[in-house]
């Protein structure tokens, strides 16, 4: 596909840096995303609070009943929906692992005996993020069932409006049911099973992202209001993902217009792609600075989706700095690890590849993590004609897999504005690229409710458009296999 210019954005957000949010009278030239936050131990000052991970060297030594009266106690209390989404389509051995099994309680006691505070917890990553000093970060690591205590950062108050962003015109809508959604809908050929009656209902889709403002109008369509059956904070640790009085608002616009292109209901004005699923909303980010205690939020807001029953699960974040392009190779990055973790339980994960741009040469690599973990959907972005756009990152991930492997709109993507409680906005980057996606494969899912994870993935890619042109993916690795039709994909697709 030719490329054709298009006006960049300037806001980036830490690890959201997937999505470059444009307003649509917002021109300049492209920002780069804000610089990763390293911070040794030696650097750590007395009297100072900070965030820190602790990980422990095992699950508290069990034996072979302990460990037999665990197993069978999690399949005994699992939530219901997750066990039967796992038991039809988990790909590891069994239906749990030693990933599953509960923090040992007395290591978590040991930990908080020096005064920390626990915070988060992972079973999948074997931890806990803590609120600690410089002091207790040593009496942690000499603890001997401490693997390692580290992503260390300093612990700040929230920055706080000083003026509130103003409120802007809306985009122009479309005549229509989907007004300004339209054409992204099309796109996919999704408006085909939205008329079949494959609108999302009875799929429960996850979103990681930052927060999220559920006071917008499209949110709270009397008809057909968003349905939210579970919600974390994992930055706040709390169960609110909705801004807090004086939040400022980079801790919750990403998210929101995230949230909006794919669960949106608006008729004549916008609809989002999956506008009758339920949803799971989780904040594993920090909208202010990008540091590397992200990625164990992101970590546990996976833990907490999987457990909770999710069947789909889409994220914006990606990691513009802390690894190498060598290093994205599918199982490096504690995002992508995860990532791993959750495809194999048979959760189907998309993500957006990142916005650093591509090039014509196949060797060089611009795919961020978490987009390089093997079996999830990472997504490119088109423009409102199918062109891919310029900032869209190409693959190969690092051992050689077809990175993107779908595309999406991500210019001039309609979505909610997060200032304007009944306006809309334009939105660029492969971060909106990834909720309309994802949209479309909850609808894809609800025509085949059984499909695995790899079923999914060889129906929709079978029916991008590059592959049914060209008979295979782009050599490139810039349009993956193309633009899905989603009503095509729905037949199904042989083996890849």
């Amino acid at each position: 596909m030719k490329q054709k210019p298009v006006f960049l954005p300037t806001i980036t957000l830490g690890l959201a840096a997937g999505f470059l949010l444009f307003l649509s009278f917002a021109v300049t030239a492209r920002s780069q995303p804000k610089p990763l936050v390293k911070l040794s131990e030696s650097a750590l000052k007395e009297n100072v609070l900070y965030d820190a991970w602790v990980e422990f060297k095992d699950k508290g030594a069990l034996n072979k009943k302990q460990r037999q009266i665990i197993l069978e106690n999690l399949e005994k209390n699992f939530n219901p929906r997750a066990l039967k989404r796992r038991k039809k389509k988990r790909t590891f051995p069994g239906l749990f692992d030693e990933k599953d099994f509960p923090l040992a309680g007395k290591y978590i006691e040991g930990v908080a005996k020096t005064g920390a505070k626990i915070r988060v917890k992972s079973r999948w990553l074997n931890g806990v993020t803590i609120l600690t000093t410089k002091k207790q970060i040593q009496e942690i690591k000499n603890l001997p069932f401490v693997k390692k205590v580290g992503d260390f950062h300093e612990h700040k108050p929230r920055l706080k409006h000083d003026t509130p962003p103003k409120k802007r015109p809306s985009p122009k809508t479309t005549p229509g049911f989907y007004g300004r959604s339209d054409i992204q809908v099309r796109q996919l050929g999704l408006h085909k099973l939205h008329k079949a009656g494959y609108t999302g209902k009875g799929i429960l889709v996850a979103v990681i992202d930052c927060g999220f403002d559920l006071s917008h109008s499209a949110f709270n369509n009397k008809k057909n209001p968003l349905r939210v059956t579970a919600q974390w904070d994992f930055v706040e640790n709390d169960g609110d993902v909705t801004p807090r009085p004086g939040m400022h608002h980079t801790n919750y616009d990403h998210g929101t217009a995230v949230l909006g292109a794919i669960a949106a209901y608006s008729p004549g004005e916008l609809v989002g792609t999956a506008y009758d699923a339920d949803y799971i909303l989780c904040n594993a980010e920090d909208g202010e600075i990008e540091y590397y205690l992200e990625e164990r939020w992101f970590a546990a807001a996976l833990e907490f989706a999987e457990a909770r029953g999710a069947d789909a699960l889409t994220t914006s974040l990606v990691l513009y700095s802390g690894y190498t392009t060598r290093q994205a190779d599918g199982r490096t990055a504690v995002m992508t690890k995860a990532m791993n973790i959750a495809v194999g339980n048979g959760l189907i994960c998309l993500c957006g590849g990142g916005n650093a741009g591509h090039d014509q040469d196949a060797a060089v690599s611009h795919l961020n993590v978490p987009a390089d973990s093997p079996d999830v959907i990472s997504v490119g972005a088109i423009d409102v004609d199918g062109y891919i756009a310029p900032f869209s990152s190409d693959g190969p991930g690092s051992d050689g897999r077809i990175k993107p492997e779908v595309l999406a709109l991500g210019v001039r993507t309609a979505t909610v504005s997060p200032v304007d409680k009944k306006g809309y906005m334009e939105g660029y980057g492969t971060s909106m690229a990834a909720p309309v996606m994802a949209g479309a494969v909850a609808c894809l899912l609800q025509t085949h409710p059984g499909w695995t994870v790899k079923e999914i993935r060889r129906a929709l890619f079978f029916s991008g458009d590059y592959y049914r042109k060209h008979g295979k993916p782009d050599p490139l690795f810039i349009h993956g296999y193309g633009i899905p039709d989603v009503f095509l994909a729905a037949r199904g697709a042989p083996s890849l």
